[in-house]
């Protein structure tokens, strides 16, 4: 529950960007974006995964050019640029109906 909590606001004020759509074997993924960009959230899950198929990297929207983003669980900075252009690579547990959620937020000496 304090996780929720934790990012709560973006969930229901954020701007909501579906970046896969749940067809297929591919993983759902929906990104929410506060309005100031200084933080959002990926949500991800994969209702079956097939054997052998890659996770790829995930483009993200609508960060600000220039911006860093640090990970809220892990501490890991990632610059915006590779995060729209390449992508982030999203870590599933294995198994059926796997998730997960990354919280980045934005460091805020790039302002």
């Amino acid at each position: 529950m304090a996780s929720y909590k934790a990012v709560r606001h973006l969930m229901q004020h954020g701007r909501q960007y579906r970046l896969a759509a749940p067809l297929g074997e591919c993983p759902t993924i929906v990104q929410y974006l506060a309005e100031d960009a200084d933080e959002l959230l990926i949500l991800t899950y994969r209702h079956s995964p097939r054997y052998g198929s890659p996770l790829l990297p995930v483009r993200l929207c609508g960060l600000p050019p220039g911006a860093r983003y640090r990970n809220a669980e892990s501490g890991t900075v990632h610059h915006s640029t590779v995060l729209t252009e390449y992508g982030l690579h999203l870590d599933l547990p294995t198994g059926d109906w796997a998730s997960a959620a990354v919280h980045l937020v934005r460091i805020q000496n790039d302002k």
